[in-house]
């Protein structure tokens, strides 16, 4: 979720900001695309969960196990506020909650607790966020981002090292033309499951006043349908992942492991103004598991303690969110 907020950057008006490329253009059919664009989020709330997936584990201490999880659910809220806004830099701050249970039923063939001490325990994290955006020229801009959060089952402030989770990207950004762009940088992250640094690729194209596609490689790609200023249809392919220090669940031998998380998803996504600023959301998917596993703080796959495989599901979920107002964020627009 993160990483996408730049695609709002990206898309050049945030928070009333209007982009320079869009305000000099004498193109009468540009503007009218810029004003049926979605207008940014500033406050979600949502909920996600996924129903009946079976999973095996595998570990050389533990044995073969198998389970299957009768529902994983996810909360959500995240907050968006503008901190400097300038004619040619932007720097906005945010805070986001998650909370993430899992809930296992038929357990067989494991000669421990773990199951047990992870069934319906809560897994928190607590985040904050920067997105700070640069004119370097009139078609040449700068992204960055950077996002801090304490993921455990008890956050506290002892061991802290631990449970902290940074996720950082740097983006070059080339207005080629008013409806396209592309961009180059790096990202170090968890969207994988463990640390990872990747390579970033950005190509943004709007093909007409009713489609367009955002693409930020490997994370994610949408591919949005614009019924109105009012309500979109979007077809996403996102790679999403979390790692979460455990406090309270240990392994024999062991008193400190993370439990790590990755996924691909496909979804279809439908939005819809409730009034003006108000906003819902819901989607539905298809969710295949990359890397679930347990590990010492750190580690990669190929060093889990335990390894499970889980099936394919399906994936829903609900928002409820408010966007900038239509006065605040066309001010300075004068030709709609």
């Amino acid at each position: 979720m993160y990483i996408l907020f730049l695609f709002t950057l990206a898309s050049g008006n945030g928070f009333g900001r209007e982009d320079p490329v869009i305000a000099e253009s004498d193109n009468k059919f540009v503007k009218k695309l810029r004003r049926k664009e979605p207008r940014p989020k500033f406050f979600i709330m949502e909920y996600t969960f996924l129903k009946d997936v079976g999973v095996r584990a595998t570990s050389e201490e533990l044995g073969e196990s198998s389970s299957n999880i009768r529902i994983n659910e996810r909360y959500g809220l995240k907050l968006r506020v503008p901190i400097h806004l300038k004619s040619n830099y932007t720097l906005l701050g945010g805070f986001n909650l998650k909370k993430e249970l899992f809930d296992f039923e038929d357990v067989q063939g494991i000669e421990s607790n773990y199951y047990n001490d992870l069934d319906r325990r809560f897994l928190s994290s607590v985040g904050v966020s920067l997105f700070f955006k640069k004119d370097i020229s009139e078609k040449k801009l700068i992204y960055a981002f950077w996002n801090g959060s304490l993921n455990s089952d008890n956050i506290s402030f002892s061991e802290i090292i631990d449970q902290l989770k940074t996720t950082i990207v740097f983006i070059f950004v080339k207005n080629v033309s008013p409806v396209t762009q592309i961009g180059y940088g790096g990202a170090f992250g968890y969207i994988f499951g463990g640390p990872s640094v990747f390579p970033v690729f950005i190509y943004n194209q709007t093909f007409s006043e009713k489609l367009n596609v955002e693409m930020m490689l490997p994370k994610s790609a949408k591919l949005r349908y614009t019924f109105s200023q009012k309500m979109y249809l979007m077809l996403t392919t996102e790679v999403n992942g979390a790692s979460y220090f455990l406090k309270e669940i240990t392994l024999e031998g062991l008193d400190r492991v993370t439990f790590q998380r990755s996924a691909f998803t496909v979804k279809t996504s439908f939005e819809r103004e409730i009034f003006d600023w108000i906003w819902f959301g819901v989607s539905a998917g298809y969710n295949l598991p990359l890397n679930l596993y347990v590990s010492e703080p750190r580690k990669k796959r190929r060093d889990a303690i335990i390894n499970f495989k889980a099936d394919p599901s399906f994936i829903f979920q609900f928002s409820l969110f408010a966007v900038v107002p239509k006065s605040l964020y066309y001010k300075k627009a004068k030709d709609r």
